[in-house]
């Protein structure tokens, strides 16, 4: 019943408006530097952000949070990514700045939201959708604008446990982006990674695609500035949890709202190549409003996925969110199963399978808290898990609550505390992890910033305690930054009365040269009583 009343409230928050109009304004900064961890903003100066604030991309007119700050000097700050979303050296970034008509108030956040969260609810997949991606008419025609992204790491494992235990693993990942090639409409977009361990080397010369991952590879054209077409594979913004999809995307913009029509198939789900038994297609409606202070968006898609031309699922999807009201952010999204099929039989029913909200409110400066609740069931794929849905008597739904309270008292002082819940029927007792975090940003003489965390977790298999510290230095003569790091992890398991007691030392050093390479050394030391292992990650990326 509570299920129906969160899922009644998410469409209620899609099919109403509120705003309030304020006075504004935005600050612009630029992306100046890049770390394998951090992002680096420069503004012409900072005065008006501070730690903890969110600063936002612009895309398809709205302002999406993209980047928290993390430390900052006088003209630049240092921030961490939301998401998995790629920034490049040049690439615009905003703050907002309230104001009155005659004199500047203190810059206040308020749309930080439970990023954490959110991505969840956004699938996995999202990590792959480019933070430039924007509707045609929002370009301007560039011509020639290409770059491109290549990043390769190396992982190894050292243990002096067990010679099996070592390893070995390479990442390559590349990314292109060709907008307007050649002062036309066409664009075309490609991300793939390719992952294996040395170990298993033979294994993918039998078949590249056990380590190849394609997840973007398509052109788009724009016939004007309302309509455009997508051929390839392809993960829109718009319906990211639909996930990737090879084939055809036609949109059209009808000013008050966009249509999106999308013909195609799924991915193979052992090794993500093309598949043409999974045939999908399905509509959106997206709309997008902007505000004297503020964004609010809203989609309404349909899908339907079939293996072997049977229904393997279709369903609603619902996403909604907004920061039209002062100080308060809110993100809605749900997910409607409209098929079942049980004994065989096909039936149409109404069955909800995800819930999500979060909200999250910043009465001042100094304050601010998130809250979010996510409810959801398994989702079945009918005919692609037939053995799996046969054994699938009730499909239970897994609830969970998470809360967190910044605070920031101080100009480079600040602390956190969450708390989190989930539970379902069949537990023995819910999950429940909670903990905080404490840090100063600017130590005097150093100039170094320094936090403390602790994280308590109790769940059906595991009560444990993990304690962390880190130093971090940003040495913007030399264009790189430093952390040092040390944690302590002691876990407890009841049902195999087992006890896990661990050390750590974590150092990540980050080099950026002539702008364009990037490299990355990093390294954690694990500590056990009979047991030590070393990890060593060293990484290397270039933009062409």
């Amino acid at each position: 019943m509570a299920f129906k009343i969160y899922l009644s409230l998410v469409i209620i928050l899609i099919l109403t408006t509120n705003s309030l109009s304020q006075n504004n304004s935005t600050k612009e900064g630029t992306v100046s530097y890049l770390s394998s961890q951090m992002v680096y903003v420069k503004f012409d100066n900072t005065e008006l952000i501070e730690i903890g604030d969110t600063l936002y991309i612009k895309k398809n007119k709205s302002f999406l949070p993209k980047l928290i700050v993390k430390f900052k000097s006088s003209v630049s700050a240092s921030c961490e990514k939301v998401d998995n979303s790629e920034f490049k050296i040049g690439d615009k970034i905003f703050a907002f700045v309230n104001k009155t008509s005659t004199e500047v108030l203190s810059f206040q956040d308020s749309t930080e939201t439970d990023t954490t969260d959110i991505q969840l609810t956004l699938d996995q997949n999202q990590e792959i959708i480019k933070s430039d991606v924007s509707s045609s008419n929002d370009k301007s025609l560039t011509g020639n604008n290409f770059n491109g992204r290549y990043n390769v790491q190396s992982y190894s494992n050292v243990s002096n446990y067990k010679s099996g235990n070592d390893y070995q693993s390479w990442r390559h990942s590349l990314r292109i982006d060709y907008d307007k090639i050649g002062y036309s409409d066409l664009s075309f977009s490609s991300y793939s990674i390719f992952n294996y361990r040395t170990t298993e080397w033979s294994s993918v010369t039998k078949n590249y695609f056990n380590a190849l991952r394609v997840y973007d590879l398509h052109f788009k054209y724009d016939f004007n500035s309302k309509n455009q077409i997508w051929l390839g594979r392809f993960l829109n913004p718009r319906i990211s949890n639909i996930s990737t999809v090879d084939g055809l995307l036609l949109e059209t913009d009808l000013n008050l709202f966009s249509i999106g029509v999308i013909a195609g198939t799924r991915p193979d789900w052992k090794d993500f190549t093309f598949n043409p038994k999974l045939i999908e297609y399905g509509a959106y409606i997206f709309r997008s409003d902007s505000f004297t202070f503020g964004y609010m968006e809203n989609t309404v898609s349909f899908f339907q996925q079939t293996n072997n031309s049977k229904t393997d699922r279709r369903y609603l999807y619902l996403q909604h969110s907004n920061n039209v009201i002062r100080n308060f952010n809110i993100f809605a999204s749900s997910e409607i199963d409209l098929f079942k099929k049980e004994s065989g039989i096909e039936k149409n029913q109404f069955s909800f399978t995800s819930v999500f909200l979060s909200a999250s409110y910043h009465p001042v400066r100094e304050i601010s808290f998130n809250l979010s609740y996510d409810a959801r069931k398994n989702v079945i794929y009918y005919e692609t898990f037939k053995s799996l849905t046969d054994s699938i008597i009730e499909n239970e739904t897994r609830q969970g609550f998470r809360v967190r309270a910044n605070f920031r008292p101080y100009k480079y002082f600040g602390a956190s505390v969450f708390a989190g819940y989930r539970f379902r029927k069949s537990d023995i007792k819910p999950s429940r992890n909670f903990g905080g975090t404490i840090y100063y940003t600017l130590i005097p003489l150093i100039e170094s910033g320094i936090n403390f965390s602790y994280n308590k977790l109790i769940s059906n298999y595991v009560d444990g305690d993990v304690y962390s510290a880190y130093l971090t230095k940003t040495m913007y003569e030399f264009n790189s930054d430093l952390s040092i790091g040390f944690r302590k992890t002691k876990y407890k398991f009841p049902v195999s009365q087992n006890s896990f007691d661990e050390n750590a030392l974590l150092i990540d050093y980050n080099l950026n040269i002539f702008k364009q390479l990037n490299i990355s050394i990093s390294y954690e030391g694990a500590f056990e009583s009979k047991r030590t292992t070393s990890r060593f990650l060293l990484g290397l990326s270039t933009r062409f």
